[in-house]
């Protein structure tokens, strides 16, 4: 079964408003915030300058693992304070399921265009890739109309419960 873009934007909005609003309660209630079917992992040493030299560099803090409608939505944000400017992103997501060798390959390609977010995210079945951990590695190529820098590759692993 496919799933339709709208649908997929509708579920990656929702699960961005949700962080958001948990990012906007403060540190504390940040937790109880968030439903208990969504959860952040750090991610470390994830970094990129932005194309916009001048801005808030590409530096996602933490994977979001939501479940919306039967799927499995991952996700990470990234801002920029160019207003109505911004910037384009292309993400790769290679995951490795540690428990089952299952591994795959998702493609985000997204814009962030302050006062907006940027958010890459990808979408599984909720069967898919199975419960339990999985090893995220993240790299992104951020460009803008002069030219194209890339960020360097970091990792995390996510539980899929």
């Amino acid at each position: 079964m496919k799933r339709s873009p709208a649908r997929l934007r509708f579920a990656t909005a929702v699960t961005a408003l949700a962080l958001a609003a948990g990012s906007l309660v403060g540190t504390a209630g940040a937790a109880s915030a968030a439903p208990a079917s969504e959860r952040s992992f750090p991610i470390n040493n994830c970094f990129g300058v932005s194309p916009n030299i001048v801005d808030t560099p590409f530096m996602p803090r933490g994977v979001i693992v939501g479940h919306y409608d039967g799927w499995t939505n991952v996700m990470v944000t990234y801002s920029s304070l160019w207003l109505g400017v911004g910037y384009d992103s292309v993400a790769r997501f290679d995951w490795r399921h540690l428990d089952n060798g299952k591994r795959g390959t998702f493609i985000s390609s997204t814009a962030t265009r302050p006062p907006n977010t940027g958010t890459h995210g990808f979408t599984w079945p909720r069967y898919q890739p199975g419960k339990g951990r999985v090893e995220l590695t993240l790299s992104a190529v951020n460009r803008n109309a002069l030219w194209s820098i890339p960020t360097n590759t970091c990792k995390t692993v996510i539980v899929v419960p």
